[in-house]
C-alpha cells in the first residue's frame, strides 16, 4: 500500500505547525481540524508527509531552541540578582534574608548548570606562572573578619 504524500507546503500547512508549536500538549487534534476546516484524515496525510515532518522538525528545533534561550536569560537573571542579595549582605550590617538569597541563587545556578555534577570534575589546569597580589593588613583583617562573621552566621542558622 503507497502512503500519500504531500509534495510542498502552503500557508496552510505553515498554519497546522504553528498550531502544533503553540499548543505542544495537546491531547487530541480535533480541535485543530475544527479550526483549520479539515478532516482528521486529510491532516493524518499531511502530518505523515516527509515534507512536512522536516519543516515541523526544524521549526520545532528553532521554537524550542529561542525558548530555551530565553529561559536560560530569565534564570541567570533571577540568579544575578540574588547573589547581589549575598554581595549586598556580605557589605552591609542591615538585615537581609540571607538563606533565602542564597537558596535562590544555589537552585537558579544549579539549573543553569552551573553546578557540579557526579562524575564531572572541575577542570584543572596547572600553569608555570604565579600571581601575587600584596593586600594591606587592615584589608586582609577586615577580610578575616568577615568571612568569620558569615560562617557564624551561616552556622547559628543550620
Amino acid at each position: 500500500m503507497s502512503q500519500v504524500q504531500i509534495k510542498s507546503l502552503r500557508p496552510r500547512h505553515d498554519a497546522i505547525i504553528d498550531w502544533l508549536l503553540i499548543n505542544p500538549g495537546a491531547p487530541n487534534l480535533n480541535p485543530l481540524c475544527a479550526l483549520m476546516n479539515i478532516s482528521r484524515t486529510w491532516l493524518s496525510i499531511v502530518m505523515q508527509s516527509d515534507v512536512f515532518k522536516e519543516e515541523y522538525t526544524r521549526r520545532r528545533q528553532e521554537h524550542n531552541g529561542e525558548l530555551t534561550k530565553q529561559l536560560v536569560e530569565k534564570q541567570l537573571k533571577v540568579t544575578l540578582k540574588a547573589l547581589d542579595k549575598v554581595d549586598f549582605f556580605l557589605n552591609d550590617d542591615d538585615e537581609v534574608d540571607l538563606q533565602g538569597a542564597l537558596e535562590v541563587a544555589d537552585k537558579t545556578a544549579k539549573h543553569l548548570g552551573f553546578h557540579p555534577r557526579p562524575g564531572f570534575g572541575p577542570v584543572i589546569e596547572e600553569t608555570q606562572e604565579r600571581v601575587f597580589r600584596s593586600v594591606d593588613a587592615g584589608t586582609l583583617h577586615e577580610a578575616r573578619e568577615t568571612i568569620r562573621r558569615v560562617t557564624h552566621g551561616a552556622l547559628a542558622t543550620d
